[in-house]
Order: structure tokens, then sequence, then C-alpha cells
């Protein structure tokens, strides 16, 4: 069953995710079935609706009171495609997907100031999400493997916000699992565009291609298809963020919120200092 603490939070009417220890209407599986056939097929799972609007406004509400006191840290630092350090050997092209610089900005807001924010009365992220037992049950479920909560201090869950111009570039994910929770999409721009399963290709590109048409060409032929899903606020959605190739195009007008939430095949697993550094400010 849902606990006192969530009931109010997650839309259990249309995601019985709390039913998973007793299905008695067979709803619960009817969901997960479902859930895991659309992993499968479009390496994807979208949960529209899944957080109820007072849950999306409370936390909209403290991320935004929290942008506005000066927290967070904004990002403006340029990556490669696996977030990781650039690979200096010689035998690389400077374009080639290791040592390649792609431009993104964003605001990043870590875990730890989140749950500092007590003032704005939004849900407990840890709570909801990170030792939920339906949520953590329901998405390993679904992913078919059994996952667990990044521990790190600054990702384990994080808000971003990207106000006009900011964008976020293609890469791979340094967690095996993402979970991201919009909160607020933007008026214009801001769109998710994800190719599943493209880690091995890309690896053995020469060169990073950056054109969406040009890469939707280069990967044609293994069958693969760049995926441009429409979020709303309050939509849940899964995908395998270390293997999928991904991006949000620039906001070119208002602003994106959305709340990214990290697991691991392994327990304890905490950020590589790179990644700290370069999107939490982390020295």
């Amino acid at each position: 069953m849902a606990s006192k603490d969530t009931i109010n939070y997650i839309n259990y009417s249309k995601y019985p995710i709390d039913q998973f220890e007793n299905d008695v209407d067979g709803k619960y599986n009817y969901l997960l079935q479902n859930s895991i056939k659309q992993m499968n097929r479009d390496g994807f799972v979208s949960l529209p609706s899944f957080l109820l609007p007072d849950a999306v406004d409370k936390l909209t509400s403290c991320i935004l009171k929290l942008e506005e006191d000066g927290v967070g840290f904004y990002s403006t630092d340029s990556h490669n495609v696996f977030l990781d350090a650039d690979d200096q050997s010689d035998a690389m092209s400077p374009l080639h997907p290791r040592r390649i610089q792609l431009d993104s900005s964003k605001l990043i807001i870590n875990a730890s100031d989140l749950l500092l924010a007590k003032e704005a009365q939004a849900p407990n992220l840890d709570e909801l999400f990170m030792s939920q037992r339906s949520v953590l049950n329901f998405i390993s479920s679904v992913m078919q493997t059994k996952l667990y909560p990044s521990t790190d201090p600054y990702g384990k869950f994080y808000a971003n916000i990207f106000r006009e111009g900011d964008g976020l570039n293609y890469h791979f994910d340094r967690s095996e699992y993402s979970i991201s929770l919009i909160l607020q999409p933007s008026e214009e721009g801001g769109e998710f565009q994800f190719l599943p399963n493209s880690r091995t290709i890309v690896e053995g590109w020469d060169e990073m291609i950056l054109d969406i048409d040009d890469i939707a060409e280069a990967v044609a032929p293994h069958s693969l298809e760049m995926k441009r899903p429409k979020l709303a606020a309050g939509d849940l959605y899964l995908f395998r963020g270390q293997n999928s190739l991904h991006r949000v195009s620039e906001i070119t007008k208002g602003k994106r919120i959305n709340i990214i939430l990290t697991y691991n095949t392994e327990p304890d697993v905490r950020l590589n200092q790179y990644t700290l550094q370069k999107f939490f400010g982390v020295i």
C-alpha cells in the first residue's frame, strides 16, 4: 500500500504501483507489462501525470524560490559525449566523440540543497523516490534488473533549470539508469531527444555527428530512430541514459524545469570528480 507520505503526491489511481504485493484486480501487472513492452520497443517509458498537480506545484515553487535566493550552480562548461576527461591521444581527431567539446548550460540545484529547502513544504524526494518501496520495485521491474538509488550526496537527484538560451548537448549519462520528472516544460524549444541503445555505435565513430538529421541517417542502417517524446508537467519518464545518446535542445522561450533521479545496478555508486566539477561546481 502507499505510505501516508506519498498518497497525496503520486497518482496511484492511474499508476497502482503500490499494489505490487497485493495485485487483486491485476491492474499493477497490466501497467507493468505494458511498461516493459514500451521499454523493450522504444528504450523509453513515459508515464504521463505520474505526479499529482499539487506535488508538481509545490516542487516547482520550491525550486523557483531556491533559484531566486541564488542557490544552485550555473554550469556553462564544455564536455565530451561521455562526460569524462578529454582523451589527449594524438591518434584521435579533435572531433572524435571522446575529444570534441560540446557546450551546455543550465542551473543545477543539487540534492543537498533541495533537501534543506523545508520551508516550501515540498515533497521529500528521498522519501518519495529513493526509498519508497513501491517506486523502487516498479522501476526495477520495468528495467528488469535490481536497481539501487545513487548515494551521491549531490547527484542522487537534482533539479535542472533551463533558461532561454540554455540547453544540454549530446551526451551519455554517468549513471546507468535515469528517471526524469518534468515540472515545467518550456514554451518553445527544450525538446528531449534521445537515441536508444546507441553507445556502441557512437563509440565506433571517428568524428562526432552533431546535426540531428545527419545522426538519423548515420544510425538508420542499425534500425535506430531518434525519439522526441512530448512531455508535460507531472510526467515521469524512464530510460537507459548511460546507453542512449540524448540531449535537451536549446530553450527559445520560457523556462524548462525538471528533476533527475539516478539509479545503478550496484549499491553506493557516486559520481566521478569530472562530473561533480563540471556540472555541480564541486571541487
